[in-house]
Protein backbone atom coordinates (compact mmCIF):
# COMPACT_ATOMS: atom_id res chain seq x y z
CA UNK A 1 0.00 0.00 0.00
CA UNK A 2 1.21 3.50 -0.81
CA UNK A 3 0.66 5.38 2.43
CA UNK A 4 1.08 8.92 1.17
CA UNK A 5 -1.25 11.26 -0.64
CA UNK A 6 1.47 13.94 -0.49
CA UNK A 7 5.10 13.02 0.21
CA UNK A 8 7.53 15.77 1.09
CA UNK A 9 11.10 15.99 -0.12
CA UNK A 10 12.59 15.83 3.38
CA UNK A 11 16.09 14.74 4.28
CA UNK A 12 15.55 12.64 7.39
CA UNK A 13 18.75 11.03 8.75
CA UNK A 14 18.58 7.38 9.74
CA UNK A 15 17.37 6.99 13.30
CA UNK A 16 15.91 10.51 13.48
CA UNK A 17 12.42 11.02 14.85
CA UNK A 18 9.95 11.43 12.01
CA UNK A 19 6.23 11.87 11.66
CA UNK A 20 3.46 11.79 9.08
CA UNK A 21 0.19 13.71 9.21
CA UNK A 22 -3.23 12.50 8.21
CA UNK A 23 -4.49 14.71 5.39
CA UNK A 24 -6.98 16.43 7.71
CA UNK A 25 -4.17 18.26 9.57
CA UNK A 26 -3.07 21.54 7.99
CA UNK A 27 0.56 22.23 7.12
CA UNK A 28 1.10 25.70 5.70
CA UNK A 29 1.67 25.77 1.96
CA UNK A 30 0.82 22.08 1.58
CA UNK A 31 -2.34 20.44 0.20
CA UNK A 32 -5.01 19.39 2.72
CA UNK A 33 -7.98 17.45 1.36
CA UNK A 34 -9.37 15.42 4.30
CA UNK A 35 -9.60 12.62 1.75
CA UNK A 36 -12.31 14.44 -0.22
CA UNK A 37 -12.63 15.68 -3.77
CA UNK A 38 -14.51 18.69 -2.37
CA UNK A 39 -11.14 20.02 -1.11
CA UNK A 40 -9.35 19.31 -4.36
CA UNK A 41 -6.33 21.62 -4.77
CA UNK A 42 -6.92 23.31 -1.40
CA UNK A 43 -3.63 24.61 0.07
CA UNK A 44 -3.32 25.09 3.82
CA UNK A 45 -3.05 28.79 4.75
CA UNK A 46 -1.67 27.98 8.21
CA UNK A 47 0.13 25.46 10.37
CA UNK A 48 -1.86 23.35 12.80
CA UNK A 49 -0.65 23.75 16.38
CA UNK A 50 0.58 20.14 16.42
CA UNK A 51 2.71 20.91 13.36
CA UNK A 52 4.24 23.91 15.11
CA UNK A 53 4.99 21.80 18.19
CA UNK A 54 6.52 18.95 16.18
CA UNK A 55 8.76 21.26 14.18
CA UNK A 56 9.87 23.03 17.36
CA UNK A 57 10.83 19.64 18.80
CA UNK A 58 12.93 18.82 15.72
CA UNK A 59 10.62 16.10 14.39
CA UNK A 60 10.90 15.67 10.62
CA UNK A 61 7.47 15.71 8.95
CA UNK A 62 7.57 13.39 5.94
CA UNK A 63 4.20 14.06 4.35
CA UNK A 64 0.43 13.56 4.38
CA UNK A 65 -1.17 10.13 4.53
CA UNK A 66 -4.28 8.72 2.90
CA UNK A 67 -7.55 8.64 4.81
CA UNK A 68 -11.23 7.91 4.30
CA UNK A 69 -13.23 10.98 3.28
CA UNK A 70 -13.58 13.11 6.42
CA UNK A 71 -13.09 9.85 8.33
CA UNK A 72 -16.78 9.06 7.79
CA UNK A 73 -16.41 5.48 6.56
CA UNK A 74 -15.84 4.27 10.12
CA UNK A 75 -19.45 5.17 10.94
CA UNK A 76 -20.81 2.59 8.51
CA UNK A 77 -18.06 -0.03 8.26
CA UNK A 78 -19.57 -3.05 9.98
CA UNK A 79 -17.12 -5.92 9.94
CA UNK A 80 -14.75 -4.26 7.50
CA UNK A 81 -12.24 -3.06 10.10
CA UNK A 82 -9.51 -4.47 12.28
CA UNK A 83 -8.43 -8.07 11.90
CA UNK A 84 -11.33 -8.76 9.52
CA UNK A 85 -10.49 -5.88 7.17
CA UNK A 86 -9.95 -7.05 3.57
CA UNK A 87 -7.16 -4.51 3.04
CA UNK A 88 -5.43 -1.71 4.97
CA UNK A 89 -7.35 1.57 4.88
CA UNK A 90 -5.35 4.02 7.00
CA UNK A 91 -2.17 5.45 5.56
CA UNK A 92 -1.25 6.64 9.06
CA UNK A 93 -1.34 3.09 10.44
CA UNK A 94 0.50 1.70 7.42
CA UNK A 95 3.29 4.26 7.58
CA UNK A 96 4.14 3.39 11.19
CA UNK A 97 3.62 -0.35 10.76
CA UNK A 98 5.99 -0.43 7.78
CA UNK A 99 8.64 1.66 9.56
CA UNK A 100 8.28 4.69 7.29
CA UNK A 101 7.74 7.06 10.24
CA UNK A 102 8.13 7.04 14.01
CA UNK A 103 4.72 8.62 14.61
CA UNK A 104 1.55 9.29 12.68
CA UNK A 105 -0.97 11.88 13.81
CA UNK A 106 -4.64 11.62 12.90
CA UNK A 107 -8.20 12.32 14.00
CA UNK A 108 -9.80 8.96 14.78
CA UNK A 109 -13.24 10.11 15.90
CA UNK A 110 -14.94 6.85 14.84
CA UNK A 111 -12.38 4.36 16.17
CA UNK A 112 -11.56 2.97 12.72
CA UNK A 113 -7.83 3.66 13.15
CA UNK A 114 -7.93 2.07 16.60
CA UNK A 115 -9.46 -1.05 15.09
CA UNK A 116 -6.84 -1.34 12.36
CA UNK A 117 -3.76 -0.50 14.45
CA UNK A 118 -3.39 -3.70 16.55
CA UNK A 119 -4.07 -5.84 13.49
CA UNK A 120 -0.97 -4.21 11.95
CA UNK A 121 1.07 -4.61 15.14
CA UNK A 122 1.04 -0.95 16.20
CA UNK A 123 -0.64 1.17 18.89
CA UNK A 124 -3.07 4.08 18.84
CA UNK A 125 -3.13 6.62 21.69
CA UNK A 126 -6.32 8.67 22.03
CA UNK A 127 -5.68 11.63 24.40
CA UNK A 128 -8.15 13.22 26.78
CA UNK A 129 -10.44 15.57 24.86
CA UNK A 130 -9.04 19.06 25.24
CA UNK A 131 -5.40 18.19 25.97
CA UNK A 132 -4.19 18.42 22.36
CA UNK A 133 -5.06 21.47 20.31
CA UNK A 134 -7.34 20.99 17.31
CA UNK A 135 -6.36 24.31 15.75
CA UNK A 136 -5.57 23.56 12.13
CA UNK A 137 -7.50 20.27 12.10
CA UNK A 138 -10.20 20.12 9.43
CA UNK A 139 -13.32 19.52 11.55
CA UNK A 140 -15.55 16.47 11.22
CA UNK A 141 -17.39 15.76 14.50
CA UNK A 142 -16.46 18.71 16.70
CA UNK A 143 -17.38 17.18 20.06
CA UNK A 144 -15.28 14.08 19.29
CA UNK A 145 -12.48 15.43 17.10
CA UNK A 146 -9.14 14.85 18.80
CA UNK A 147 -5.68 14.40 17.30
CA UNK A 148 -4.17 11.11 18.44
CA UNK A 149 -0.98 9.17 17.82
CA UNK A 150 -0.20 5.97 15.92
CA UNK A 151 3.06 4.56 17.28
CA UNK A 152 5.07 1.36 17.62
CA UNK A 153 4.98 1.19 21.42
CA UNK A 154 3.14 2.90 24.30
CA UNK A 155 6.45 4.51 25.31
CA UNK A 156 6.63 6.12 21.86
CA UNK A 157 3.07 7.34 22.33
CA UNK A 158 3.96 8.87 25.69
CA UNK A 159 6.86 10.75 24.12
CA UNK A 160 4.64 11.99 21.29
CA UNK A 161 2.03 13.31 23.72
CA UNK A 162 4.72 15.11 25.68
CA UNK A 163 5.43 17.06 22.47
CA UNK A 164 1.91 17.90 21.30
CA UNK A 165 -0.13 18.16 24.53
CA UNK A 166 -0.49 21.55 26.14
CA UNK A 167 -2.57 24.73 26.30
CA UNK A 168 -3.50 26.65 23.17
CA UNK A 169 -5.62 29.80 23.19
CA UNK A 170 -6.57 29.11 19.57
CA UNK A 171 -8.71 26.12 20.60
CA UNK A 172 -11.60 27.10 22.87
CA UNK A 173 -12.20 23.51 24.00
CA UNK A 174 -8.83 23.08 25.70
CA UNK A 175 -8.85 21.91 29.31
CA UNK A 176 -7.66 24.63 31.72
CA UNK A 177 -4.84 22.50 33.16
CA UNK A 178 -3.75 19.73 30.81
CA UNK A 179 -1.08 18.52 33.22
CA UNK A 180 2.49 17.63 32.63
CA UNK A 181 4.16 15.41 30.04
CA UNK A 182 1.79 12.56 29.39
CA UNK A 183 -1.27 14.67 30.02
CA UNK A 184 -1.89 13.15 33.47
CA UNK A 185 -2.58 15.89 35.99
CA UNK A 186 -4.40 13.43 38.26
CA UNK A 187 -2.40 10.92 40.29
CA UNK A 188 -4.75 8.17 39.08
CA UNK A 189 -3.03 5.23 40.75
CA UNK A 190 -3.95 4.13 44.28
CA UNK A 191 -1.84 4.91 47.32
CA UNK A 192 -0.49 1.35 47.39
CA UNK A 193 0.45 1.53 43.71
CA UNK A 194 -2.15 -1.01 42.60
CA UNK A 195 -4.09 -0.56 39.38
CA UNK A 196 -7.58 -2.05 39.46
CA UNK A 197 -9.03 -3.12 36.11
CA UNK A 198 -12.71 -2.75 35.31
CA UNK A 199 -13.95 -5.62 33.12
CA UNK A 200 -17.32 -4.94 31.42
CA UNK A 201 -19.13 -8.28 31.51
CA UNK A 202 -21.90 -7.25 29.12
CA UNK A 203 -19.33 -6.31 26.47
CA UNK A 204 -17.48 -9.62 26.72
CA UNK A 205 -20.81 -11.40 26.37
CA UNK A 206 -21.06 -9.98 22.84
CA UNK A 207 -17.82 -11.64 21.73
CA UNK A 208 -16.94 -15.12 20.61
CA UNK A 209 -13.28 -14.68 21.59
CA UNK A 210 -12.39 -12.86 24.82
CA UNK A 211 -8.88 -14.32 25.25
CA UNK A 212 -7.04 -10.99 24.78
CA UNK A 213 -9.09 -9.23 27.45
CA UNK A 214 -9.05 -12.08 29.96
CA UNK A 215 -5.32 -12.66 29.37
CA UNK A 216 -4.51 -9.03 30.09
CA UNK A 217 -6.83 -8.91 33.11
CA UNK A 218 -4.97 -11.80 34.77
CA UNK A 219 -2.16 -9.41 35.61
CA UNK A 220 -4.33 -7.13 37.78
CA UNK A 221 -6.96 -6.99 40.47
CA UNK A 222 -10.28 -6.78 38.63
CA UNK A 223 -13.81 -5.55 39.17
CA UNK A 224 -16.61 -6.90 36.99
CA UNK A 225 -19.26 -4.35 36.01
CA UNK A 226 -21.64 -3.53 33.18
CA UNK A 227 -21.35 -0.59 30.82
CA UNK A 228 -24.72 1.11 30.93
CA UNK A 229 -26.41 1.70 27.57
CA UNK A 230 -23.73 -0.28 25.68
CA UNK A 231 -26.36 -1.60 23.28
CA UNK A 232 -27.01 2.00 22.24
CA UNK A 233 -23.37 3.09 21.80
CA UNK A 234 -23.24 2.56 18.04
CA UNK A 235 -26.57 4.30 17.43
CA UNK A 236 -25.60 7.27 19.60
CA UNK A 237 -22.27 7.55 17.78
CA UNK A 238 -23.94 7.48 14.38
CA UNK A 239 -26.59 10.02 15.32
CA UNK A 240 -24.20 12.52 16.93
CA UNK A 241 -21.35 12.13 14.44
CA UNK A 242 -23.67 12.38 11.43
CA UNK A 243 -25.30 15.50 12.87
CA UNK A 244 -21.95 17.18 13.48
CA UNK A 245 -20.46 16.03 10.17
CA UNK A 246 -23.50 17.39 8.36
CA UNK A 247 -23.03 20.78 10.03
CA UNK A 248 -19.31 20.87 9.28
CA UNK A 249 -19.60 19.92 5.61
CA UNK A 250 -22.21 22.57 4.80
CA UNK A 251 -19.35 25.07 4.38
CA UNK A 252 -18.14 23.25 1.25
CA UNK A 253 -20.20 24.79 -1.54
CA UNK A 254 -17.82 25.17 -4.50
CA UNK A 255 -17.57 28.95 -4.11
CA UNK A 256 -14.51 30.03 -2.12
CA UNK A 257 -12.22 27.01 -2.41
CA UNK A 258 -12.08 23.39 -3.43
CA UNK A 259 -13.97 21.60 -6.18
CA UNK A 260 -16.41 23.55 -8.37
CA UNK A 261 -18.72 21.85 -10.86
CA UNK A 262 -19.04 23.03 -14.42
CA UNK A 263 -22.13 23.73 -16.49
CA UNK A 264 -24.41 25.20 -13.83
CA UNK A 265 -27.22 27.65 -14.60
CA UNK A 266 -27.61 29.41 -11.26
CA UNK A 267 -26.19 29.54 -7.75
CA UNK A 268 -28.41 26.78 -6.35
CA UNK A 269 -27.44 24.45 -9.17
CA UNK A 270 -23.75 25.24 -8.56
CA UNK A 271 -24.15 24.17 -4.92
CA UNK A 272 -26.03 21.00 -5.81
CA UNK A 273 -23.76 19.90 -8.65
CA UNK A 274 -20.52 20.66 -6.80
CA UNK A 275 -21.56 18.77 -3.67
CA UNK A 276 -23.10 15.88 -5.61
CA UNK A 277 -20.01 15.37 -7.75
CA UNK A 278 -17.43 15.92 -5.03
CA UNK A 279 -18.76 14.10 -1.96
CA UNK A 280 -18.47 10.33 -1.67
CA UNK A 281 -21.17 7.89 -0.60
CA UNK A 282 -20.26 7.81 3.11
CA UNK A 283 -20.31 11.59 3.53
CA UNK A 284 -23.57 11.84 1.60
CA UNK A 285 -25.15 9.18 3.80
CA UNK A 286 -23.86 10.90 6.94
CA UNK A 287 -25.24 14.24 5.71
CA UNK A 288 -28.66 12.77 5.03
CA UNK A 289 -28.81 11.10 8.44
CA UNK A 290 -27.52 14.28 10.08
CA UNK A 291 -30.14 16.42 8.35
CA UNK A 292 -32.87 14.02 9.45
CA UNK A 293 -31.89 13.78 13.13
CA UNK A 294 -31.53 17.57 13.37
CA UNK A 295 -34.85 18.27 11.68
CA UNK A 296 -37.76 19.67 13.68
CA UNK A 297 -39.71 16.46 13.19
CA UNK A 298 -37.02 14.09 14.49
CA UNK A 299 -34.82 16.23 16.75
CA UNK A 300 -36.35 15.10 20.06
CA UNK A 301 -36.68 11.47 19.03
CA UNK A 302 -33.10 11.05 17.83
CA UNK A 303 -30.60 13.85 18.49
CA UNK A 304 -31.90 14.97 21.86
CA UNK A 305 -32.27 11.38 23.06
CA UNK A 306 -28.74 10.55 21.89
CA UNK A 307 -27.37 13.52 23.83
CA UNK A 308 -29.23 12.37 26.95
CA UNK A 309 -27.84 8.86 26.62
CA UNK A 310 -24.35 10.31 26.14
CA UNK A 311 -24.68 12.16 29.43
CA UNK A 312 -25.99 9.04 31.20
CA UNK A 313 -23.05 7.02 29.89
CA UNK A 314 -20.55 9.51 31.29
CA UNK A 315 -22.34 9.78 34.64
CA UNK A 316 -22.53 5.99 35.01
CA UNK A 317 -18.75 5.48 35.01
CA UNK A 318 -17.30 4.78 38.46
CA UNK A 319 -13.56 5.38 38.35
CA UNK A 320 -13.49 5.26 42.14
CA UNK A 321 -14.08 1.49 41.85
CA UNK A 322 -11.61 0.83 39.05
CA UNK A 323 -8.72 2.77 37.55
CA UNK A 324 -8.79 1.46 33.99
CA UNK A 325 -11.47 -0.14 31.84
CA UNK A 326 -10.29 -2.92 29.52
CA UNK A 327 -12.12 -3.50 26.23
CA UNK A 328 -11.49 -5.69 23.19
CA UNK A 329 -9.93 -3.71 20.35
CA UNK A 330 -11.48 -5.51 17.42
CA UNK A 331 -14.65 -7.17 16.33
CA UNK A 332 -14.71 -10.85 17.11
CA UNK A 333 -18.42 -11.00 17.39
CA UNK A 334 -20.67 -13.93 16.90
CA UNK A 335 -22.12 -15.30 20.05
CA UNK A 336 -24.57 -12.92 21.56
CA UNK A 337 -27.50 -11.20 19.97
CA UNK A 338 -28.61 -7.69 20.70
CA UNK A 339 -30.66 -7.37 23.87
CA UNK A 340 -33.23 -5.21 22.14
CA UNK A 341 -32.08 -1.82 23.38
CA UNK A 342 -31.33 -0.57 19.89
CA UNK A 343 -34.86 0.16 18.78
CA UNK A 344 -35.64 2.18 21.92
CA UNK A 345 -32.47 4.22 22.26
CA UNK A 346 -32.09 6.48 19.31
CA UNK A 347 -33.85 4.55 16.56
CA UNK A 348 -30.79 3.18 14.85
CA UNK A 349 -32.88 0.91 12.69
CA UNK A 350 -34.15 4.11 11.04
CA UNK A 351 -30.69 5.63 10.63
CA UNK A 352 -28.53 2.72 9.63
CA UNK A 353 -27.59 1.74 13.15
CA UNK A 354 -26.51 -1.26 15.12
CA UNK A 355 -29.52 -3.51 15.05
CA UNK A 356 -29.06 -7.22 14.58
CA UNK A 357 -31.16 -7.23 11.46
CA UNK A 358 -28.21 -5.84 9.53
CA UNK A 359 -26.00 -8.81 10.27
CA UNK A 360 -26.03 -12.49 9.48
CA UNK A 361 -26.62 -15.29 11.92
CA UNK A 362 -27.15 -12.91 14.86
CA UNK A 363 -23.90 -11.02 14.27
CA UNK A 364 -23.96 -7.36 15.31
CA UNK A 365 -22.59 -5.49 12.28
CA UNK A 366 -21.80 -2.25 14.11
CA UNK A 367 -20.18 -3.79 17.17
CA UNK A 368 -16.72 -2.40 16.17
CA UNK A 369 -18.12 1.15 16.34
CA UNK A 370 -19.58 0.43 19.78
CA UNK A 371 -16.31 -1.02 21.09
CA UNK A 372 -14.47 2.25 20.47
CA UNK A 373 -17.29 4.66 21.30
CA UNK A 374 -16.74 5.18 25.05
CA UNK A 375 -13.61 7.38 25.00
CA UNK A 376 -15.04 9.43 22.13
CA UNK A 377 -18.44 9.96 23.72
CA UNK A 378 -16.98 10.85 27.13
CA UNK A 379 -13.72 12.58 26.14
CA UNK A 380 -11.61 9.97 27.94
CA UNK A 381 -8.01 8.91 27.20
CA UNK A 382 -7.53 5.47 25.66
CA UNK A 383 -4.68 3.29 24.43
CA UNK A 384 -5.24 0.52 21.89
CA UNK A 385 -2.40 -2.00 21.67
CA UNK A 386 -1.73 -5.45 20.19
CA UNK A 387 -2.05 -8.17 22.82
CA UNK A 388 -2.58 -11.91 22.93
CA UNK A 389 -2.89 -12.41 19.20
CA UNK A 390 -5.50 -9.64 18.97
CA UNK A 391 -5.75 -6.31 20.68
CA UNK A 392 -7.11 -4.49 23.71
CA UNK A 393 -8.17 -0.95 24.49
CA UNK A 394 -7.54 0.57 27.91
CA UNK A 395 -9.65 3.56 28.98
CA UNK A 396 -8.94 5.80 31.97
CA UNK A 397 -10.51 8.82 33.64
CA UNK A 398 -10.00 12.34 32.28
CA UNK A 399 -6.34 13.42 32.32
CA UNK A 400 -5.18 9.99 33.52
CA UNK A 401 -3.03 8.98 30.56
CA UNK A 402 -0.31 8.23 33.11
CA UNK A 403 -2.44 5.38 34.50
CA UNK A 404 -2.85 3.88 31.02
CA UNK A 405 0.89 3.88 30.43
CA UNK A 406 1.57 2.48 33.91
CA UNK A 407 -0.84 -0.40 33.31
CA UNK A 408 0.76 -1.23 29.98
CA UNK A 409 4.24 -0.94 31.44
CA UNK A 410 3.27 -3.37 34.22
CA UNK A 411 2.79 -6.15 31.66
CA UNK A 412 5.86 -5.25 29.64
CA UNK A 413 4.19 -3.32 26.84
Amino acid sequence: MEHFVTRYDVDCPAGATSAVLEDSIMHKGRPATAGSKILENFISPLDATVVTELEAAGVAILGKTKMDEFGAAGLFMGAGCGADAPEPRSGAVGAVADGVATYAFCNDYTGAVSMEAPARGVCYIHPTYGTVSRYGLIPAAISMDQIGVVCKTPADGSRALSIIAGPDAKDGAMLPAPGEGRGGSKPGARADGRIVLGVPANVLACLSDTSAVTGFARNFDTVDFELECFDAYAQVMQILCCAELNNNTTRYDGIKFGYRAQGYKNLLELYKKSRTEAFGADVKLASMIGSMVLSREYYSRYYDKAMRIRRLVKESLEFDKYDVIVMPAGERAGGASDSGGASDSGGASDSGGASDSGGQGGKRPFLPLALHALPRLCGLPAATVPFGGGGITLIADVNCENVLFSALEAVGL
